[in-house]
């Protein structure tokens, strides 16, 4: 029963260890979220490396060849997070800050800059029916002039300092903030065009702003031509995308800790020790001495078998200890 029930246990481990490294975490804008809300997609595309720690990056290496990604973030940015990307831009880097109601105006505030996400919800009846959160970008400039539209998922809007860059693509004239929700334009509801995206100088590198933090999720790449918008954008780049403010579940957190103890183990030194302790003790357990029988047990033996020999019994219980040892 209790060999059945040790057995159980470990089966039970062994499941929960292989479920947490093959089954895909679900977590918003994680790059191996291959459901409707993560960034499988878009990892798949720009061959993006994850990082929770902007220090620990390759970012400042050649800075004019990469791209930062910050999407959908959640938390205020420190002063030393903040400072780490504004060293980054101006030495030549792009950073690509995509938001709708998160704390990306916590970065842009740090970065000294007076343009802001809005954070009123847009909508437009245009496209998709009456007040769809799914809203077009039509006014498309500049760069991005080659792409035709673009489609948002539940976006904001750009507060956009002109002073500051140039406002790149819009939503139409028949969109609409819906602070209440209630799909109807009332007073108070500013109407638009909004601006969606714009890009702001920045030192050497640039700023590019997005409205949306859902714009290249799974469910999203493939809408209208949102696929071609962000490799027009990377431009063949080394792309990151900054993990640090994501919150995670405890799934994740496990996956995480089970491939870096699995890191661990695989170091030569550390692989070599585990198979010398397994030895030691697998050779511990084959000599291990049992406890022989005091003699009482054999006296208990000669009351009940009087006729029987002392020393004979002595050398079978001998007999049977080296046996089982064995």
């Amino acid at each position: 029963m209790k060999g059945a029930l040790i057995l159980g246990c470990l089966a039970g481990v062994v499941v929960v260890m292989f479920l947490i490294r093959f089954f895909p975490p679900f977590d918003d804008f994680h790059l191996d979220n291959p459901f409707w809300n993560g960034l499988k997609d878009f990892q798949k595309e720009t061959k993006a490396f994850s990082t929770d720690s902007l220090s620990g990056t390759e970012l400042f290496r050649f800075p004019s060849e990469t791209v930062l990604f910050i999407i959908g973030p959640s938390g205020t940015y420190n002063s030393e997070e903040i400072s780490i990307i504004s060293r980054y831009i101006k030495a030549g880097g792009v950073l690509i800050l995509a938001d709708d109601f998160g704390s990306a105006n916590s970065i842009l505030k740090g970065l000294g800059l007076k343009t802001r996400f809005s954070h009123h919800l847009v909508v437009d009846p245009l496209f998709r029916g009456k007040s769809s959160p799914l809203v077009k970008a039509v006014d498309i400039k500049g760069p991005l002039a080659d792409i035709k539209s673009l489609m948002f998922n539940y976006p904001t809007s750009l507060k956009f300092n002109r002073l500051e860059g140039k406002v790149l693509a819009t939503s139409s004239s028949f969109s609409f903030f819906d602070d209440n929700l209630n799909g109807k334009r009332e007073k108070g509801e500013d109407n638009g065009p909004f601006p969606m995206i714009g890009e702001v100088g920045y030192g050497k590198g640039k700023i590019l702003l997005i409205a949306d933090s859902s714009l290249f999720i799974n469910s999203m790449l493939n809408e209208e031509e949102n696929r071609k918008f962000l490799k027009t954008i990377i431009k063949e780049k080394k792309v990151f995308i900054d993990t640090s403010h994501h919150p995670m579940t405890l799934f994740p957190k496990m996956k995480k800790i089970q491939i870096k103890i699995y890191q661990i183990a695989s170091r030569f030194e550390i692989r070599y020790s585990i198979f010398l302790v397994l030895v030691i003790l697998t050779v511990w357990m084959r000599f291990k001495k049992k406890k022989i029988q005091p003699e009482g047990d054999i006296q208990d033996i000669l009351q009940r078998h009087p006729d029987w020999d002392r020393e004979i019994l002595k050398n079978v219980q001998r007999s049977r200890f080296n046996i089982d040892r064995f």
